[in-house]
Parts: C-alpha cells; sequence; structure tokens
C-alpha cells in the first residue's frame, strides 16, 4: 500500500513539474488548433475570421453581400515594436459571397515575407449597407 501511495505522489510531482517548465505551444507551435472561427450575422451580412491552418495570416469570409453596397477591413499588427497593416476593400457585392486570405507580412513578384513575433493584432470589417446604415465589426486576434 505504501509502495502504491509513494509511486502515485512521484507520479503527480513529476506531471506538475513538466507541466510548469515545458510547454507544447512552445515546442510545436505549428500543431496548435486553427481555431478562432468568429462568426456574425448582423445586418444581414455574414462574417467569418478564422487564422489559416499555419497561423501565418487570416481568411476573411464574408457572405449575403447584396444587402451592402461595399465593405472595407483593415489589419494591423505589430512586430519587433513596428505597427504593420493591410487593408481593401470590395465594392463589386453583387457576387453575393467573397474570400480573402491576408498574411501577416508582404509579397512582392510572388515572395512573401512573413512577419514574426506579432503582437497587439486587430481586424476591422466595415460594411456600408444599402440602407445607409454603417455597421463595424471589430475583432482581436491572438495570434
Amino acid at each position: 500500500m505504501k509502495k502504491t501511495l509513494c509511486i502515485i505522489i512521484l507520479l503527480l510531482a513529476l506531471v506538475a513539474l513538466s507541466a510548469s517548465s515545458v510547454s507544447a505551444k512552445k515546442l510545436l507551435p505549428f500543431l496548435r488548433k486553427a481555431t478562432g472561427v468568429t462568426t456574425s450575422t448582423s445586418s444581414g451580412v455574414t462574417s467569418s475570421v478564422k487564422f489559416r491552418g499555419d497561423r501565418l495570416g487570416i481568411i476573411i469570409t464574408l457572405g449575403s453581400l447584396q444587402a451592402a453596397y461595399k465593405v472595407d477591413y483593415f489589419l494591423s499588427y505589430q512586430t519587433k515594436g513596428i505597427t504593420q497593416g493591410a487593408s481593401g476593400s470590395i465594392t463589386d457585392t453583387s457576387i453575393g459571397s467573397a474570400t480573402r486570405d491576408i498574411i501577416f507580412g508582404s509579397c512582392s513578384k510572388g515572395a512573401c515575407r512573413y512577419d514574426s513575433g506579432i503582437s497587439n493584432a486587430k481586424f476591422v470589417i466595415t460594411i456600408y449597407l444599402n440602407s445607409g446604415r454603417k455597421i463595424v465589426r471589430s475583432y482581436r486576434l491572438k495570434v
């Protein structure tokens, strides 16, 4: 009985020590789940924001765009103390839906450079409805 109790206590101590000193997120950051899907449907226009599988960018999907005449989007984040960002607009809302892949970095002549050490990431979608209303949806991204 004493032997079993000692083994259980030893195993619990080992598990507690290993959990505090080694983090799976630090060792295997590419295995983090690509969750963080946020969907909003107010105003008739749907929006979905999720991380790419490699977490080097986000994918936004907009639906029911016929209810709007324009959609603007803006991504901002900090890397190495410098604020970076990307923005765009969708003006042809007759297509009904649109998807955009926005990276944390930049591309030129087919070669992309991805930023590292991302912090304070924010994404804002501004929807201009046909009724004249303006809807602003803000997302804080935990990269």
